[in-house]
């Protein structure tokens, strides 16, 4: 049952030449930025990243309403009355591997597949973003208690790199998403 609850994330498992750059090169760059970025206004000033005024929350206020655009992108992926979109992608194919009667078996992906895929990582992964956030804001004081006050930064650096990186990789899947939507899948295969 939880290999199902989970199967949304199986668009990391896509294997493409260029995707990892979207998963997470460009995610962890931009999260390393920001999370550098933060902590040095922070010793110039006070930059709240928990908190009701707090970086985690405005991220949550835009987040949180995420999860409903992206399932209204998936039905429409989904219900798409095009043949185009059935076909493979172009060489280099994404491609995946998917279980099959007991059976471990590569498949290449269509532009369907693909972007049914990709939008429903996109909603689970705002989903996670959300509860993440939830969680942090509320047990923040908590953690406190609970771990050393020297370790109480780093603590909370390491926190916040980690919910960026999520939430970097979402905005980077998303323009991805975005292209393959507005531009991609209405070009002509190269021959």
């Amino acid at each position: 049952m939880l290999q199902h609850l989970l199967r949304p994330f199986a668009y990391l498992r896509i294997e493409h030449h260029a995707k990892w750059q979207v998963d997470w090169l460009i995610p962890l760059l931009v999260a390393t930025i920001s999370t550098g970025a933060i902590a040095w206004m922070n010793h110039h000033g006070t930059v709240p990243i928990l908190g009701d005024s707090g970086i985690v929350a405005k991220i949550l206020g835009f987040v949180q309403n995420l999860p409903g655009f992206y399932i209204a992108a998936l039905a429409a992926i989904a219900t798409f009355n095009r043949t185009d979109i059935d076909r493979h992608m172009p060489e280099p194919t994404p491609s995946i591997d998917v279980v099959i009667q007991g059976k471990t078996i590569l498949i290449k992906l269509t532009r369907r597949r693909f972007l049914c895929t990709m939008f429903a990582f996109l909603t689970a992964e705002s989903i996670l973003l959300t509860v993440i956030a939830i969680l942090g804001l509320v047990t923040a004081e908590a953690a406190k208690s609970l771990i050393p006050y020297e370790f109480h930064s780093h603590a909370k650096y390491a926190f916040l790199f980690a919910y960026l990186t999520i939430f970097w990789q979402m905005i980077a899947a998303s323009f991805w998403g975005l292209y393959y939507l507005g531009e991609k899948l209405h070009q002509p295969d190269q021959r």
